[in-house]
């Protein structure tokens, strides 16, 4: 009979309960499994293996080789279940120190949702596809040699490319969460401007030609005029300040107390239009279709931009 002893010292009860659960699925398959627990000082060990009646009329070898890959699968699942989130933890809290304990959480949720990503084209999704092929290979190699298995030593010793990745995805979620750290605080410096200028303007329509102009117009549906931006329109030849930068800078100048936004779906820059909707947030309102839009008016019909 092929045996392993499984121990732990974190969490132990409820990771015991969890490897009894997945051995039962492997009884289910017709695999007759055994298995006792044990306690030596504070860590928990499971002794499981597979009886004498699973490898009759086969090679103890193949039985080996089949309860090995079992033991694998379950092992790696525990290591993805019940350490992860802990491992992102004291990776954070060891290289990341000078972040308080919000931004660790915040990170460290960020990092677990970015490597559980479904899919394998968005980042994340290689970490989420490759890491328990990795796990897993390693404890395979690690069983050919031994039959005690230390959850938390085999981590610590024998996953170091595993730890590395997950410290390369911790770094990425700390970019995403300074970048959006970053946007929401000029996002509220941007609102700060609205409110203290003055409106020039009550309603502004706003939609975007198929050229790529934004074309703005004003309560009675003339075309906004230059008075207002003659310097803005200078600066858009400042390598520095592009088309989308000149149309969030003249909103904020003309500051309108309304702005209907025609044609959402005719946005290039989904990313700007979402700026400005957050910018000038209970100002805005999304039109769906009216004679501007080519089709006839109904500005309360639900959209998927809408804040």
């Amino acid at each position: 009979m092929y045996l392993v002893a499984i121990g732990s010292c974190s969490d132990a009860e409820i990771i015991k309960e969890d490897i009894y659960s997945q051995l039962n699925e492997a009884k289910k398959k017709g695999i007759d499994v055994v298995r006792e627990d044990y306690y030596i000082g504070s860590s928990l060990f499971v002794s499981c293996g597979a009886e004498e009646t699973f490898i009759s009329g086969i090679t103890d070898r193949k039985a080996y080789k089949e309860f090995k890959y079992i033991l694998a699968t379950i092992l790696t699942e525990v290591i993805i279940k019940h350490y992860e989130i802990k491992l992102f933890k004291k990776i954070i809290k060891e290289n990341f120190f000078y972040l308080n304990d919000r931004e660790r959480t915040i990170v460290a949720d960020n990092a677990y949702k970015l490597l559980n990503n479904k899919d394998p084209v968005e980042p994340g999704g290689f970490y989420k596809r490759d890491r328990r092929n990795k796990i897993m290979q390693n404890i395979l190699e690690y069983l050919d040699t031994e039959n005690e298995f230390n959850i938390e030593g085999f981590i610590n010793f024998r996953l170091n490319s595993y730890l590395s990745e997950l410290n390369e995805v911790i770094e990425r979620a700390l970019e995403i969460y300074v970048a959006e750290r970053e946007y929401n605080e000029f996002i509220k410096l941007l609102r700060y401007f609205v409110e203290i200028q003055e409106s020039k303007v009550d309603v502004l329509h706003l939609f975007q030609s198929k050229d790529g102009r934004y074309l703005l117009f004003d309560e009675n549906r003339n075309s906004i005029s230059s008075e207002y931006f003659d310097e803005l329109r200078s600066e858009i030849l400042d390598d520095a300040i592009n088309y989308d930068d000149l149309l969030i800078s003249t909103l904020i100048t003309i500051s309108p107390n309304k702005i209907m936004i025609h044609d959402i779906e005719g946005f290039k820059n989904r990313e700007l239009v979402q700026t400005i909707m957050n910018v000038f947030a209970e100002r805005i309102t999304i039109c769906s279709r009216c004679d501007l839009c080519g089709s006839p008016s109904d500005s309360k019909k639900p959209n998927k931009y809408s804040l």
